[in-house]
């Protein structure tokens, strides 16, 4: 039985070969464009809190960062052959950034989570120390980022013959659309508090994770500090002010701006 099924593969691809030959079809990509987005600005209580209590916090910011197009030329494989894409990686400009933030402290240390939107939606974990005038912790989670992709290439198909030269047939592809992509996403924070005045800093490190056809985008490390001097009216509402400095591994640096408001519950 074993012998007979062998039998008849063979037989059948023998068959393919002889005849119309077998195909393979692959996507060869030219050049792409695709918005990135700098790191989730994430960071502490902004007040030294009560040992076991606990507070909401709702923030809205307006950020903006000079636009930047990051041109670099990437190598994939696909298909047993080796490709070369020019790649531009568009990023900066003004976007909004809504978040909410839930934070819970035991004694020195606090725990904390939050949820919040920025060109996608992201959420994390936080843990750390709250002391009187001091915080400092770590943080991780996911971004879902929402990027604009468009893309110039061809859809090709190999035809292989045993007795001839094999065939390879192209077509045009230009596509243009919006995707989402899941990233994780990490990094530290500290925080100085003077009254009702506070100090942070937030490091925000993570790499997009895009996938187009037949490979995955060699996407750069992005990281990005949060500079942020911020001052509390009352129990409820607080105002800040800071600077974005962000570094892309190809390498680039580039700098912003953000402003916002919070509300506490």
């Amino acid at each position: 039985m074993i012998f007979r099924q062998i039998t008849i593969f063979i037989a059948f691809s023998l068959t393919c070969l002889i005849s119309a030959g077998c195909s393979d079809d692959y996507t060869r990509i030219h050049s792409l464009k695709a918005t990135l987005s700098e790191a989730p600005e994430v960071h502490g209580a902004n007040t030294s809190m009560d040992p076991h209590s606990g507070t909401f916090r709702f923030t809205g910011k307006v950020n903006t960062n000079r636009q930047n197009d990051i041109k670099k030329q990437e190598k994939y494989e696909a298909h047993s052959k080796t490709f070369y894409t020019d790649v531009t990686y568009i990023m900066g400009g003004n976007d909004f950034t809504a978040k909410t933030d839930f934070f819970y402290k035991l004694s020195g240390f606090f725990i904390g989570t939050g949820a919040g939107y920025k060109d996608g939606i992201f959420h994390h974990f936080l843990l750390g120390a709250n002391l009187q005038h001091v915080e400092f912790g770590l943080f991780f989670g996911l971004f879902h980022q929402y990027s604009d992709l468009e893309y110039k290439g061809s859809e090709c198909k190999t035809v292989y013959h045993i007795f001839s030269d094999n065939e390879e047939n192209c077509n045009p592809l230009e596509e243009h659309h919006y995707i989402f992509s899941t990233s994780p996403f990490a990094g530290v924070f500290t925080g100085i508090i003077l009254d009702n005045t506070f100090l942070n800093y937030s490091a925000s490190v993570y790499s997009p994770s895009i996938d187009i056809n037949d490979y995955s985008l060699n996407t750069p490390f992005i990281i990005s500090n949060y500079f942020t001097l911020g001052y509390r009216f009352n129990r409820w509402v607080e105002m800040s002010v800071g600077s974005i400095l962000t570094y892309v591994s190809t390498p680039l640096w580039y700098y912003g701006f953000t402003i916002g408001a919070s509300l506490y519950l």
